[in-house]
């Protein structure tokens, strides 16, 4: 069961992926879905706690960033992560995150950079999200204990 819920988790995030590259959307439907299998994987899997907690940080965060931003964030995205953070759990959305926002700098910068670009374009950010949840909920926990054994 638990990898039909994985299929489902990975589908999910490639087509936010193609939808938010080619239509600059993410759909609600997609989160829906991501929610569902998301508790269920959780109970199933891991901790509903655990994924409460994912759901809140993901959701403080980026309702934090989306409310400071005034707009420069899309509210796909707001709606996304806490989604992300079902399955992620509390300390493995945080590394999404951190992953989501340092990826899209760089590739926004080389972006920029190739483009001759100023500050005045977008680029979806829902893909980012994506990548860093996968990385995140396959290499997440090696990348925690990387960090606290190795960098600090």
């Amino acid at each position: 069961m638990s990898i039909l819920l994985i299929v489902v988790f990975v589908g999910c995030l490639i087509y936010h992926t193609y939808t938010d590259l080619k239509e600059m959307l993410l759909y609600d439907w997609v989160n829906a879905i991501l929610a569902v299998s998301g508790i269920g994987y959780a109970y199933l899997e891991t901790s509903l706690l655990d994924a409460a907690y994912g759901f809140v940080v993901g959701l403080v965060i980026m309702l934090g960033i989306y409310l400071i931003s005034r707009g420069g964030l899309g509210e796909g995205d707001v709606k996304l992560t806490p989604c992300l953070g079902l399955w992620l759990g509390f300390e493995n959305t945080l590394v999404a995150l951190l992953l989501a926002f340092v990826i899209g700098a760089i590739i926004g910068l080389a972006y920029m950079r190739l483009r001759n670009k100023k500050m005045d374009f977008a680029i979806p950010f829902g893909p980012f999200l994506c990548l860093g949840a996968l990385i995140s909920f396959f290499y997440g926990n090696e990348l925690l204990n990387l960090y606290w054994n190795y960098i600090i």
